[in-house]
């Protein structure tokens, strides 16, 4: 089988949770094929980093005993082109609007 992605795509679900101040969006990645199909990964989310404070994404996970199982393993390189995208698309959408 050969799937050829064409376009990634993302939904970003602003949040603002007193309980979790280091959570600032949740994140859907959308991969369009050749012919307009989707495949779309649930569960990532924009978070802030504690130690420079720039958003990063986080990799959905499931507790499982003591550890943490990944739903998704992407290749590093892969993984850094999209986090990028992600993380500009996020600041973009935070931008406040403002009527004059």
């Amino acid at each position: 089988m050969k799937i050829n992605i064409q376009e990634i795509n993302f939904t970003i679900n602003m949040r603002n949770d007193k309980d979790h101040p280091d959570l600032l969006a949740f994140l859907s990645i959308i991969f369009v094929e050749e012919r307009g199909r989707k495949f779309i990964c649930n569960g990532f989310s924009i978070r802030k980093s504690k130690f420079d404070g720039k958003p990063y994404i986080a990799m959905p996970s499931k507790r499982c005993g003591v550890g943490f199982f990944k739903f998704n393993l992407v290749e590093k390189s892969l993984m850094d082109e999209i986090e990028k995208e992600a993380v500009k698309q996020y600041e973009y959408e935070s931008i406040p609007i403002i009527e004059g």
